[in-house]
């Protein structure tokens, strides 16, 4: 068995970074076992003469950061965090139909042809996980009318992941128009009231992400004894 395994989350912004590094990655370290494994999330390079990286992704940038960090020595398993929400028509399959969200990963992974690859793109947008309590919100704002507003998007879904992803639906348009939403900021004090187990529970694709991720964790785990 290679030693070194590691754990790449490919994404957007600087939002899913913190957002990998502060909430996924130490739940995942539950069920690392013996086996070594290093985790971390990284921004895609949109512009590597300047070593820029987030802003607009296309799938060219994509395709780059995958391959790049394929070629690294290891182990190494790749995932990617990215929303379905804008998502450039560039990607394979690509579909405006979020009912074709499996098709168009499945069309990542067979165009980049990497084994240890594991796409994911939420539905519709990183702020939807925002939506599966009320908790952070009622940390980050006063104003009881803001907060009915926040709670009445969330009691119209029975599934928060369904909240609409059209130019003034996606989550975070709601939220904008609701209170002056600072992705950055406001996200990481929401979250600090959240947990991966309410996500999971509220959230089934994302859910069956992270029991992807998981059982290639507990898998390696097993080999390693």
């Amino acid at each position: 068995m290679e030693k070194g395994n590691r754990l790449v989350f490919i994404v957007e912004g600087d939002c899913e970074v913190a957002f990998i590094n502060k909430m996924i990655i130490p739940y995942l370290y539950k069920y690392v076992g013996t086996a070594q494994w290093s985790m971390n999330a990284q921004k895609i390079t949109t512009n590597r003469k300047l070593n820029r990286k987030g802003g607009n992704v296309n799938y060219a940038y994509l395709k780059n950061e995958v391959e790049r960090v394929a070629a690294q020595q290891g182990n190494v398993w790749i995932t990617t965090f990215l929303d379905f929400f804008r998502l450039p028509n560039d990607f394979p399959g690509y579909s405006r139909e979020c009912r074709n969200i499996d098709a168009i990963e499945e069309g990542i992974k067979s165009d980049l042809g990497y084994e240890r690859l594991v796409p994911y793109i939420q539905k519709y947008e990183f702020e939807t996980l925002l939506f599966v309590s009320m908790d952070g919100f009622n940390l980050l704002l006063d104003d009881s009318g803001q907060l009915d507003q926040i709670q009445t998007i969330m009691d119209s879904y029975a599934n928060v992941e369904d909240i609409n992803g059209g130019v003034e639906t996606a989550p975070s348009k709601r939220l904008s128009r609701i209170f002056n939403y600072n992705k950055v900021a406001d996200s990481g004090l929401v979250l600090d009231e959240l947990d991966v187990e309410t996500m999971r529970k509220k959230c089934p694709r994302f859910d069956k992400w992270i029991e992807k991720l998981i059982g290639i964790i507990q898998s390696v785990a097993n080999a390693s004894v």
